[in-house]
C-alpha cells in the first residue's frame, strides 16, 4: 500500500513507532440496498472502500476522493455513520509499523462514475446483500455496517465501554 509523503516524512523520523492516524470509509448502497464491498490488496480480505485523511483535507473530501480512488465512483457523504476507535483499530503492518485509526464512517451515496478496480488497492468491488456478506469481511466492518442499517440517523460512538445511541 502506498503511503502519503506526510506520512513517510513522519515515519523517517519515527522508525516504526505508534502512529495516530485519521481515517474515513464509505457505507455505499445500491438501489437494492446491497452494500458496496472492496476486495483489498493489502490484506485479500472484503472492506468499505477508505482510507487516510490528508493533512488539511475535510474528513467528507478524503472519504469522496477514496472512494473515486478505489472505487472509480464519485459520491456524496449523507450521514455520518459512526467514529470508531480503541484496541481493534491498532494495526502493525507486516513490515512493522504501528498505527491507531480513529475513523469517521460516512453513508455515501454515487452521483457518478462506473465501478472499477484500476488502483493498486482494490483487487475486486462487489455489492453484496447484507445478509450474505463474503466469509473473508473484516470483522471490524460488521458493526459499522450494523450501525449504518440501524434506522435512525445518529451517528455512533463509544464511550466508557458503551455503545451510543443505545438500541
Amino acid at each position: 500500500m502506498p503511503i502519503s509523503e506526510y506520512v513517510a516524512a513522519l515515519r523517517a523520523k519515527i522508525g516504526t513507532d505508534l502512529l495516530m492516524t485519521p481515517g474515513v470509509a464509505a457505507v455505499i448502497f445500491n438501489e437494492r440496498r446491497e452494500i458496496l464491498l472492496q476486495l483489498r490488496s493489502d490484506n485479500h480480505r472484503w472492506g468499505l472502500p477508505g482510507g487516510a485523511v490528508d493533512p488539511g483535507e475535510d474528513p467528507a473530501d478524503a472519504v469522496a476522493r477514496e472512494v473515486m480512488e478505489e472505487t472509480g465512483l464519485s459520491v456524496e457523504p449523507v450521514r455520518i455513520v459512526g467514529v470508531y476507535g480503541g484496541p481493534s483499530l491498532l494495526v502493525t503492518y507486516p513490515n512493522g509499523d504501528q498505527i491507531a485509526v480513529i475513523s469517521i464512517v460516512f453513508e455515501c451515496r454515487v452521483v457518478a462514475g462506473e465501478l472499477r478496480t484500476d488502483d493498486d488497492e482494490s483487487l475486486d468491488l462487489c455489492y453484496f446483500p447484507t445478509d450474505a456478506l463474503p466469509d473473508s469481511f473484516l470483522d471490524r466492518h460488521r458493526l459499522r455496517l450494523e450501525h449504518a442499517l440501524r434506522s435512525d440517523t445518529q451517528a455512533a460512538f463509544k464511550f466508557k465501554g458503551e455503545w451510543f445511541p443505545q438500541s
